[in-house]
């Protein structure tokens, strides 16, 4: 199994080398310590990660300049599932809303602040 040795170098840049077994990333913490005189150091076993590989769709909208025939050249791609569709809602009959309920006031959208350097802000989409 490999072992590979983290260190900081002298002039504190961070830097690692791999080794093929344990002895010899011993070997090569003794040189630093002994001979480079770095400190900090650590000693890590690399171990195989597992992975698996899965299939994803990716939605692509052609150009608007594309001519009908165009369009039609493009190749369709099979759905991966059949879409989900919302279950139709009964309408509530008019005289089922009570008649006790307070007008809700309607108010005008506020208007953006524009920014110092005069551009807007994306709100919440910017970070």
């Amino acid at each position: 199994m490999d072992h590979v040795v983290f260190y900081a170098g002298p002039d504190a840049a961070p830097g690692f080398r791999r080794f093929s077994s344990l002895d010899e990333a011993v070997r090569f913490v003794e040189h630093m310590r002994n001979v480079e005189g770095v400190e900090d150091v650590s000693v890590n076993l690399l171990t195989p990660v597992p992975l698996a590989f899965r299939a994803y769709y990716k939605v692509e909208v052609p150009p608007v300049e594309m001519s009908p025939a165009e369009v039609a050249a493009v190749p369709e791609q099979p759905m991966a599932a059949e879409p989900v569709l919302p279950e139709p809602v009964d309408p509530m009959p008019i005289d089922a809303v009570p008649v006790d309920v307070a007008p809700v006031e309607v108010l005008a959208p506020a208007e953006p602040v524009p920014a110092a350097n005069g551009k807007r802000s994306l709100g919440f989409f910017a970070h």
